[in-house]
């Protein structure tokens, strides 16, 4: 069968924005709630990060099985293409977009309870959270946004940290608590109950 070969590399085109698009948009549990969507998602894991993905009905002129680096050998018409590249492109992208996405995370409670201390929270319109240790007192603000959510993560790190006693800066504690957050975000697995 003759194909056109400027159309051919449309569709490669095509099949590599989706896979990215796919790969980026997709990993959140939330957005994968069709089996079709969960199978779009696998697939295009299994592109980016299987050394041994061949497409299925996509061959090459020589009439073998397209991988990734065929992939974009086509498209580039060369042999420069730079998989390693094409990864941490999509791992970049899939970071950018989740970070501006308001995406529920997590509740911030009316208590918050570490090793047998309890903690009493009180909401604030302050932009920053205060603890106090010997009340055990937390005043956040509790409205429902990323930025709450993730000071509240922090805080909770904070509290831990002074219980056992773990020497750090407020600078490691908060980027601690930023890839706790990321991780908890993205995940949509820890369900409290």
């Amino acid at each position: 069968m003759k194909y056109n070969p400027e159309e051919y590399k449309v569709l490669l085109h095509a099949i590599l924005r989706q896979a990215m698009d796919d790969y980026i948009k997709l990993q959140h549990p939330k957005f994968r709630s069709k089996k079709y969507l969960q199978e779009a998602f696998d697939s295009a894991v299994q592109l980016f990060f299987d050394k041994d993905f061949k497409f299925l009905y996509l061959r090459t002129d020589e009439d073998e099985e397209m991988s990734l680096k065929t992939l974009v050998g086509g498209l580039l018409e060369d042999n420069r293409a730079d998989i390693q590249k094409i990864k941490d492109h999509v791992i970049s992208g899939a970071r950018t977009f989740w970070e501006t996405k308001l995406v529920r995370t997590l509740y911030i409670p009316d208590s918050f309870i570490y090793d047998g201390h309890v903690y009493s929270i009180y909401h604030t319109d302050n932009l920053d959270p205060e603890i106090d240790f010997e009340k055990k007192e937390i005043t956040i603000n509790k409205k429902a946004d990323s930025e709450n959510e993730l000071q509240f993560i922090q805080t909770a790190l904070k509290i831990v940290f002074y219980h056992e006693d773990i020497a750090s800066t407020p600078k490691k504690i908060d980027q601690i608590g930023k890839a706790v957050f990321r991780m908890l975000k993205i995940n949509s697995c820890f369900t409290g109950s």
